[in-house]
């Protein structure tokens, strides 16, 4: 990351709080306007925008110690050991996360009948903690599709379809290890958890609606991707611990852009997912498993800094647009699924403009 991005951020943050740059590291929303560089000034390409919604994304999961101008990232041994622990060809065999018990059995039934869904959720009405899970997921703004709460597994089927459901069963099985104990950064775990469960919805609808591919393949990519960036904090976490150490987030931000795909692509083979699945998270991958990839992950970002109050959707859907395999009217009903009417950021709520609302 460079210093000259974290100036635009600064001046960008300027003309949006009308307070002078060294005033801004008390400013209690600051860190979390990346993506600002492409909001102001010169227009970004379409391989920017991506980039840029990214390093978004993490700095909203990094708030709020990610503030003000931070130094450019140098040589430590902190990085160092970071970097070493996870090139090991050992790191997966004592640190990757156990392929949940059920997974197995989800994936059989993706190609089955209406019943799969119905027989999958009774599966998991056997367990209930994952039972409350499910519905919890099923309520949660990824995937509420009625005012009522959903308050049992049939009416889940009934209300999301099978499709739905087996997103869902696939969230409540990655749930679990995508938990991180992390005090420094104490959003970091439901900003990375709410981030794949967005992506790994509009990944299937791209799948589904723009490249007709496998919507099951393309939602697990958006759900390993937040499980490698997981990882990635909890192996700097344990790194620092050892060397008694600070994190701190300029750090924490590199490490997460560097490595949270070659980690997401390690679950995958791992759990043994599709093979589609491990090809399209490769860092050139290219074909249309890779473009929902992006386009979904994209798309979570602006989602989340919309609802954190850091943009409004028009901004958003503007970037969103430059993106390859993004037709304007599938992303538009992407985005009303994946973000909701209902949705007000902090542009609409002060100024009543409606900006940029789907429509």
């Amino acid at each position: 990351m460079t210093a000259a991005w974290w100036r635009s951020v600064l001046r960008w943050l300027s003309q949006l709080t009308g307070q002078a740059p060294a005033r801004l590291a008390a400013a209690p929303r600051q860190a979390v306007a990346a993506a600002a560089a492409s909001l102001q000034g010169d227009a970004l390409s379409a391989a920017e925008v991506a980039a840029h919604l990214q390093r978004g994304l993490h700095a909203l999961a990094l708030y709020p110690r990610l503030a003000g101008d931070p130094a450019a990232v140098s040589a430590s041994g902190l990085a160092e050991a970071v970097d070493r622990a996870l090139q090991d060809r050992d790191w997966a065999t004592r640190q990757l996360p156990r392929r949940p018990q059920l997974l197995p059995q989800l994936i059989q039934t993706v190609n089955d009948d209406v019943a799969s869904a119905r027989v999958m959720a009774a599966i998991i009405g056997q367990d209930p903690v994952l039972t409350g899970n499910l519905l919890r997921i099923a309520n949660s703004p990824a995937y509420k599709v009625h005012e009522r709460p959903v308050e049992s597994l049939q009416r889940a089927v009934t209300l999301v379809g099978t499709e739905g459901v087996r997103q869902i069963i696939s969230a409540v099985l990655v749930q679990p290890v995508m938990q991180v104990q992390c005090e420094v950064f104490p959003q970091f775990s439901s900003i990375i958890w709410e981030h794949a469960l967005l992506a790994s919805r509009a990944a299937a609808d791209h799948a589904r609606t723009v490249t007709f591919g496998d919507a099951f393949a393309a939602q697990w990519l958006g759900l390993v991707q937040g499980l490698g960036a997981a990882l990635v904090m909890r192996q700097l976490l344990q790194e620092a611990q050892v060397r008694g150490e600070e994190v701190e987030p300029a750090l924490a931000l590199q490490l997460l852009q560097q490595w949270s795909l070659p980690l997401a692509q390690r679950v995958a083979a791992a759990w043994e997912l599709p093979e589609p699945v491990h090809q399209a998270l490769a860092p050139d991958a290219d074909g249309p498993l890779a473009d929902s990839l992006r386009l979904a992950s994209a798309a979570a970002a602006a989602s989340l800094l919309c609802r954190h109050g850091h943009a409004s959707q028009g901004r958003m859907l503007a970037l969103l647009e430059q993106l390859p395999a993004a037709p304007p009217h599938a992303l538009r009903w992407i985005w009303r699924r994946l973000h909701g009417r209902n949705v007000e950021t902090l542009d609409e709520s002060l100024h009543g403009d409606g900006e940029g609302a789907a429509p």
